[in-house]
């Protein structure tokens, strides 16, 4: 047969450029939890239960109310009726009265009455009594529902790669499939001195390498690979075997016969039955090369020598397989960073869950029992018993999860629909904390957060109506070093059902409410509403707000405010209007707040802020914003505090 020379061979740049503009479109299909693992999740995850689903307790102990041990000391305890026991998966009802106590185990639920759980090591048992030797405050030892994911919270986004911490995150809320990217790409080796691996080897035989290389690094990159075996160096039989994988592919890969020797036919084929984009890449190893397409399915022909292939695949292919699956970022095992914030040890050898943020690293863990310090971990830094503090600036190593995504922001503070948009506009991985305005600014205090998202409002004079938003509370915490960039507007009201009564604060006297948790702006901006109200009406404040069921209970968010509403818990609770669109609930709107973002000033130039900044001030983003939130002539003003 005559010998066919290469084409005129391709730039690196130029095979790169005409690999990325193949047009490779994968399907959607679920996939059971357990075989999802390495996929490419195809729609956003938003959870439909708090987890934990209940308030738990995090240590073995006595559950008992915090004021009943006000007064005891280690000389002095205080005494309690053991009223019962309670282990992990226990639905046994107790009732926790003054002066009562339950024994409790981990992860067992707290019985009604008791808002505390003293450790085991600081009390002794009795007969049918607990004698207590150390105080607790209201909440210790409890981890809250919905403290680790709240319901409503997109969980994981479309587009992310499933690895050990997602599918733990997806099995934590119940997922038992999920929905993923499914891109088929066919393996083809060709050689007639290939064998499989575990055959007998003859004289002249090799064993195919390229088709398992391939394969493994197809899957790592989120794609489905389909084998289908060694194929001989003969036209007929890798015509058919095309034939085949071009009716059930999205893209072929093969490996051999794709140089310009006798028995080389990879080439040809794709020159009879499709085009050929390319033939031969300037690049040493894999030059010989071939780009085409085959009845709509590209191919790329790959070299048969296994090195090259996988050169050839790496540089190239897998690229564009996470291109099309929305990963475009080659994945290290170890990475350097300097500790963005100083940590204190435990005083023993530990391996701490760390963000690693820009070169930056914090600690991410949220406390015993919360599977988001793993997922929100993208690594883990070794640190020796010696060691009592790693202080800001520390070089350190961190070992990584595996193929991670390392976010690009880190961003703590209220929570808010806004942000899910500016990420999905902006292209950046947000890592989002839901800290409540005030954990927001603290957050920016310590150092632990890039940006804080906060809607703290203030009585001043310089503000709109006499209250001026999260300006006062800067200045009240001498912070420095940072800026506030103004934000966007949210319609804040009352969240009543269809039917209820209520039309403004003057009705809320003897309905139950679903108030906010202490520490957001919202819960505050209800205060000060209320303040302005009795003030006008001449009412005493105490007496109005004692008449109100409820109105020191504290949601974490407000989708637990809605669902407390239209299960009928509550009467009626607070929020922004966007939180009532799936919940069917009436809005009653009493204000407009200002959500804000306070952010480093070290940081303010950084390619990530910048962009997070342009969207925030982008038309697009102003036309997409959900219901009652809106951009106004403010949004985007920087204000500086030295």
């Amino acid at each position: 047969m005559k010998r066919k020379e290469f084409r005129e061979l391709i730039s690196v740049e130029k095979a790169r450029e005409i690999i990325n503009s193949l047009q490779v479109f994968p399907r959607q299909e679920r996939l059971a939890l357990k075989n999802a693992y390495g996929k490419i999740l195809a729609e956003d995850i938003v959870t439909e239960i708090n987890v934990p689903p209940f308030p738990r307790a995090i240590m073995d102990g006595y559950a008992v109310r915090a004021e009943d041990t006000y007064a005891c000391s280690g000389t002095e305890p205080v005494e309690l009726k053991l009223i019962g026991n309670l282990q992990a998966g226990s639905d046994v009802k107790f009732n926790v009265s003054a002066g009562e106590a339950v024994e409790i185990a981990t992860g067992a639920p707290i019985p009604e009455g008791a808002n505390a759980v003293v450790m085991v090591e600081y009390s002794s048992e009795g007969d049918g009594t607990v004698s207590i030797y150390s105080p607790v405050a209201v909440g210790e030892n409890i981890m809250k529902a919905g403290s680790d994911i709240q319901k409503g919270e997109r969980v994981i986004r479309a587009g992310r790669k499933l690895g050990t911490r997602e599918i733990g995150v997806l099995a934590s809320v119940g997922k038992k499939d999920v929905p993923v990217l499914k891109l088929q790409v066919g393996i083809i080796s060709t050689g007639d001195e290939l064998v499989r691996p575990g055959e007998k080897l003859t004289s002249g035989k090799i064993y195919d390498a390229n088709s398992y290389t391939l394969y493994a690094g197809i899957h790592e990159c989120g794609a489905f690979p389909l084998l289908y075996g060694i194929v001989e160096d003969n036209e007929a039989a890798m015509k058919k075997v095309l034939e085949t994988a071009v009716s059930e592919c999205s893209l072929i890969l093969t490996s051999g016969s794709t140089s310009s020797g006798s028995g080389d036919v990879m080439y040809r084929l794709v020159d009879e039955i499709g085009e050929t984009l390319a033939h031969g890449i300037s690049v040493k190893p894999g030059k010989p090369v071939v780009i085409g397409i085959i009845q709509g399915v590209p191919i790329i022909g790959l070299p048969g020598n296994p090195t090259s292939a996988l050169t050839i695949f790496n540089e190239f292919v897998a690229p564009l397989l996470r291109k099309t699956l929305g990963e475009d970022k080659a994945l290290k095992k170890t990475e350097n960073g300097v500790m963005g914030t100083r940590f204190r040890s435990e005083g023993r050898q530990q391996l701490l869950p760390v963000g690693l943020i820009r070169g930056r690293v914090y600690p991410a863990d949220k406390g015993s029992g919360a599977i988001t310090s793993l997922f929100g971990a993208d690594g883990f830094i070794e640190i020796p018993s010696s060691t009592e503090f790693i202080e800001a600036g520390t070089p350190v190593e961190v070992t990584l999860f595996g193929e991670v995504e390392k976010p690009d922001l880190l961003i703590a503070g209220g929570f808010c629909p806004g942000l899910d948009l500016l990420e999905d506009l902006s292209g950046l991985r947000l890592r989002t904390l839901y800290t409540s305005s005030s954990g927001g600014f603290s957050a920016i205090a310590a150092n632990t957060a890039d940006i804080a998202g906060v809607n703290m409002p203030s009585r001043d004079p310089r503000g709109q109506d006499g209250i001026l938003y999260n300006v006062p509370t800067i200045e009240n915490m001498e912070l420095s070093g940072i800026v506030l960039v103004k934000g966007y507007r949210r319609e804040v009201g009352l969240l009543v059902r269809q039917d209820s009564p209520v039309s403004g604060l003057s009705d809320l006297p003897g309905k139950h409410l679903i108030n906010r948790n202490r520490g957001s702006g919202i819960r505050a901006l209800l205060d000060l509403k209320i303040s302005e109200f009795v003030a006008g009406k001449g009412i005493n404040k105490k007496e109005f707000t004692d008449s109100i069921l409820g109105y020191a209970s504290g949601a974490k968010s407000e989708v637990a405010v809605c669902e407390a509403v239209a299960s009928g818990k509550a009467e009626v609770g607070v929020g922004i209007r966007n939180c009532t669109d799936k919940s069917g609930l009436q809005f009653v709107k009493f204000a407009e707040e200002d959500y804000d973002f306070l952010i480093k000033k070290e940081i303010l130039e950084t390619p990530e802020v910048r962009r997070f900044l342009e969207i925030l001030n982008s038309t697009e983003f102003a036309s997409k914003l959900p219901d009652g939130l809106h951009v106004y002539e403010m949004t985007g003003k920087i204000i500086s505090f030295e």
